[in-house]
């Protein structure tokens, strides 16, 4: 009997991992979860403590696999200005959305300030720049009573989702996604970079508040970026999640191999945190094991949670989740950490609901010339209305099998 592998697996399902609607509603809570203790105390200590550390190096690992994965379907299949299309319709307007409300609706509300002072600051104003990835954590006069100053620290990871998508418009110009070896070597060259940093005595620099920006080149080439930072993990494993998606059909679908990965990431997060635990011997060690067990447990059959099936939330939980969590920080600063995360993630969700059925998912019939998986999220009917006549449908290119495109 043939072995399965990622690729057959996949295309068991008709080219879309089911296992990966359940990873991205699961991993946008962990975040949440991870941000709680943060915004209670404003203690930054989180990545710092036993076996709690390593879901701070994880969760955002898994992310950024699961979305190369999803995404290098649509760019083996679509034109560069297709993709790009895509991949802006599928990330701006529910981020921008996000940005104006917290701006212009949260910021009035919760300003330590007089209307007037927080309409005429400049603070104010920037804080549009999240947008287009020039982040800016903190609007002015708001949450300044809270332990965490941040209106959204989540925010960090856009400019790194923007390098990411960057990265890829490389790869669709210059044909490598069709030489996959390339691609692991890009990821081994960014890994090995940051090795030889670490291992000559480069360390990491503390990140300036806000959480994430530091205040020199220096910094932000060798802090918080692409070498030795937290940023450090991002793109490799996004290049290691468009690679596994590219060798799919070479990759095995064994459950010894998610076993053994499973084993090495609690080895890990048992004897960390500790000097070794750096992002650069983390990213050689611990991300590759991180980023099978995305595809695996994405292409596997997982169970779909009640009511987050009725939409993919995921994005607007990401986006959502901090000020939210912020605003319950006002509200109830005396609860218990469980209470406040409780209320908080009942809110997120509510939050989420709206930005999926308002905003994101009235995009999805937009994008849904370019994307099998926003045709795939549309009802039937709203489907057959935007495509008439549209079916089902495979590619194959150069011998490698079914492409599908996803949206992350």
């Amino acid at each position: 009997m043939q072995a399965h592998s990622i690729g057959s697996m996949l295309d068991q399902q008709k080219g879309f991992g089911p296992g990966f609607d359940f990873l991205r509603i699961a991993l946008a809570i962990s975040v949440v979860a991870a941000h709680a203790p943060y915004v209670a105390s404003g203690g930054g200590d989180g990545e710092k403590t036993w076996i709690l550390w390593f879901p701070h190096y994880a969760i955002l690992v898994m992310f950024f696999a699961l979305s190369g994965f999803l995404i290098a379907a649509s760019g083996l299949r679509l034109s560069l200005k297709e993709f790009l299309v895509n991949r802006g319709m599928r990330i701006i307007p529910a981020l921008a959305v996000e940005i104006v409300l917290s701006a212009l609706i949260l910021g009035p509300i919760f300003t330590a300030l007089p209307l007037s002072d927080y309409f005429t600051s400049v603070g104010t104003y920037k804080y549009f720049t999240n947008i287009v990835g020039l982040v800016n954590y903190v609007l002015p006069g708001v949450f300044t009573g809270n332990p965490a100053p941040e209106v959204n620290s989540s925010l960090w990871t856009v400019p790194f989702e923007y390098a990411c998508y960057a990265l890829m418009t490389l790869f669709i110009v210059f044909g490598w996604l069709r030489k996959p070896s390339l691609i692991v070597l890009g990821a081994v060259v960014l890994v090995g970079f940051g090795l030889a940093l670490h291992f000559t005595g480069q360390t990491a620099q503390p990140s300036e508040l806000p959480a994430g920006v530091a205040g020199t080149l220096y910094d932000k080439l060798f802090g918080t970026a692409i070498f030795l930072g937290r940023g450090a993990k991002l793109p490799v494993a996004f290049m290691l999640g468009i690679a596994i998606y590219l060798y799919r059909n070479r990759i095995p679908y064994d459950a010894r191999i998610l076993a053994a990965c499973c084993a090495l990431c609690v080895i890990a997060a048992l004897l960390g945190p500790a000097p070794w635990t750096s992002q650069p011997v983390l990213n050689a060690v611990i991300s590759p094991a991180l980023v099978y067990i995305t595809a695996y447990l994405g292409v596997s059959k997982l169970p779909r949670l009640p009511f987050f099936s009725k939409g993919d939330y995921s994005y607007g939980i990401y986006l959502y989740g901090f000020p939210v969590q912020q605003v319950v920080r006002v509200w109830l600063p005396n609860a218990p950490l469980i209470v406040q995360f409780a209320v908080a993630l009942l809110l997120i969700t509510m939050f989420a609901a709206f930005s999926w059925h308002w905003i994101e998912k009235p995009i999805l019939k937009l994008r849904s010339r370019f994307s099998f998986v926003a045709r795939k999220r549309l009802e039937p009917d709203a489907a057959a209305e935007a495509f008439p006549g549209a079916a089902p449908f495979a590619v194959s290119v150069n011998g490698i099998g079914a492409k599908r495109s996803a949206a992350s």
